[in-house]
């Protein structure tokens, strides 16, 4: 049985063409579809005023984020037992200062952008700090800085709205076998509902920063597992995972559901890859009377929050490491004492001095 198709339409012969968007709109989508990074973006803005006026305006640097979805890892920050947070960049930064500056703080992570940070001693106060505005925003503690055991913190946000200055803070402590969360907006600049697990008994939470899958974050504890309070926020590739080191090996892990609903609790922990990290040791150095010098094991110190790039110590310095091929990106620094890293990830113009916000710092207040 046939079927008549209609013929499709003509235009009229006198018909304008399609109208097309404004030049100004058409090279704002080239311009973002430039690489994000630093001085690539700074060469751009130095070709002529129209270009230099688009990617310094307000509007650039929020769509190039979303554009690009993972930002450059422009370095790591860590807690150096004499000067407090430092910070070591991959290329000599020509813009705004990512150093801290003030050794009475110690790191807790980085993310979407912010840094993390709680004061010292104790817990009195956690800060949030966007390296690239120069905006800090205080979170008070409260009441439960003094009764807890072991505690953590991770900062979130959405890199669409950081001009804005939106971030959430997931608090996570443990005592008696418990574990407890309690998640900061500030939005409402105050603390959410107090959340404890269940019956089952756990230990106590490790100092090693949060990891970030889906719409969860994970924990260490002291036994070994990672376990939560999920920190819900509407954000984050449900595939990314984490990547974790034991005698010298590392995996990359994925977190996928287990039902078509994506039900969290039906979720689990795919293994994606194993790397083997006695690849990248130095070998063992012999000295006089053909003894051996051991040398200390290569260790993963951390991954950057788009799973693409790690750092790895080994006793020559700590190198760069390309997770997909596993191909030894660089040497970023030399060897020194560090428990752990904290990659940094964000997008700015080089000699742009940020986002031309104004770098003074805005504080917030939250209690429990």
């Amino acid at each position: 049985m046939g079927c008549m198709l209609p013929s499709p339409q003509r235009a009229c012969p006198g018909a304008p063409p399609p109208s097309l968007p404004p030049a100004e709109d058409l090279l704002f989508e080239i311009l973002l579809r430039l690489p994000p990074d630093p001085d690539c973006l700074h060469r751009a803005a130095l070709v002529c005023r129209r270009w230099g006026r688009l990617i310094h305006g307000p509007a650039f640097l929020p769509r190039l984020r979303a554009f690009h979805r993972t930002p450059p890892v422009l370095g790591f920050y860590h807690n150096s037992r004499s000067l407090g947070p430092s910070f070591v960049a991959l290329a000599a930064p020509a813009g705004p200062s990512l150093v801290f500056g003030d050794g009475d703080w110690s790191l807790l992570g980085c993310r979407h952008g912010r840094v993390l940070l709680r004061s010292g001693p104790g817990w009195l106060q956690l800060l949030v700090w966007d390296p690239v505005t120069g905006h800090r925003s205080s979170v008070r503690l409260g009441r439960l800085a003094g009764h807890v055991r072991a505690c953590n913190a991770a900062v979130l946000g959405d890199q669409d709205t950081r001009r804005h200055g939106s971030f959430r803070v997931a608090f996570v402590f443990t005592g008696e076998g418990r574990a407890s969360a309690c998640l900061y907006s500030s939005e409402t600049a105050a603390w959410g509902r107090l959340i404890t697990a269940g019956t089952a008994r756990c230990g106590d939470v490790g100092k090693k920063p949060s990891a970030l899958a889906g719409d969860a974050l994970y924990w260490a504890l002291d036994d070994g597992r990672r376990r939560h309070p999920r920190a819900r926020h509407g954000q984050g590739d449900p595939r990314r995972g984490r990547a974790a080191a034991a005698r010298r090996s590392g995996s990359l892990w994925a977190r996928e559901a287990g039902g078509a609903d994506g039900v969290a609790s039906t979720s689990s922990w795919v293994l994606l890859k194993s790397i083997d990290l006695d690849v990248f040791a130095p070998m063992p150095l012999p000295c006089a009377g053909g003894r051996v010098i051991l040398v200390p094991p290569v260790r993963l110190l951390g991954v950057d929050e788009g799973g693409i790039s790690a750092f790895i110590w080994t006793i020559e310095g700590i190198f760069m490491l390309h997770l997909e091929d596993e191909m030894l990106m660089k040497k970023v620094a030399a060897s020194r004492v560090v428990d752990f890293v904290y990659p940094y990830s964000s997008v700015y113009v080089a000699g742009g001095g940020g986002e031309g916000e104004d770098a003074g710092a805005v504080h917030g207040s939250g209690r429990l």
